[in-house]
């Protein structure tokens, strides 16, 4: 009895292995399909020797943004990219509280606020997510520029607790303000935005800041 002719779908599985290519922060982001993509930072300190420092802070963030994304499997969302670098000399010193609330006027200003009246109940407020530009921002204070790490603050508490202002953030590297965080952060999936704070990977946060 002659044998069967070889069969070739182990070639095709082959094929369509390297055809599937795992998902990377760049895609996610490209597959959102935001307009606009990227965070706002907020330079809070301006005596004069923290001048050099920041603008080696936002070269650093650039550089490395450009350098990812166009490298990456979704070069096309680099047209996307608008990281927001306030800088104001008004937010000198500025407390935590006092920047959310800044914050949370630019979003409302853009119309793309994180949460809206229910249309079964017009008391209860319910998440829409927006992506992390508009639910959470970087600020860059005195410290933040004296050492690797800037701190990472939600822009909105939760809608239960309105008053709880000014708590919720976490020190992450400045290499890691980038795609990867980016990405993480804009996860559309996720009912709280606040649970990240639990669940970055443990190479964005600085631990021991």
């Amino acid at each position: 009895m002659s044998s069967p002719p070889p069969s070739d779908r182990g070639s095709d599985m082959s094929e369509e292995d390297e055809e599937f290519q795992e998902p990377t922060p760049e895609t996610n982001i490209r597959d959102c399909g935001y307009s606009k993509c990227g965070s706002v930072i907020y330079r809070t300190t301006y005596n004069p020797s923290s001048t050099p420092k920041w603008d080696q802070f936002k070269a650093l963030v650039l550089s490395n943004l450009r350098n990812k994304i166009t490298h990456s499997l979704a070069p096309e969302i680099l047209n996307n990219m608008d990281f927001i670098f306030a800088d104001d000399p008004s937010l000198d010193n500025i407390s935590i509280a006092n920047l959310q609330r800044r914050f949370q006027s630019w979003v409302e200003s853009e119309n793309m606020l994180p949460f809206k009246p229910s249309q079964a109940d017009p008391a209860q407020m319910v998440y829409v997510p927006r992506g992390a530009r508009y639910e959470f921002f970087v600020m860059v204070d005195e410290l933040a520029l004296l050492s690797p790490c800037v701190e990472l603050v939600r822009g909105f508490p939760e809608h239960e607790n309105p008053h709880e202002v000014g708590r919720e953030h976490v020190k992450v590297w400045h290499i890691a303000v980038g795609t990867e965080l980016y990405d993480e952060l804009g996860d559309p999936n996720a009912p709280y935005t606040g649970r990240y704070y639990n669940s970055l990977p443990g190479h964005l946060v600085a631990q021991g800041y």
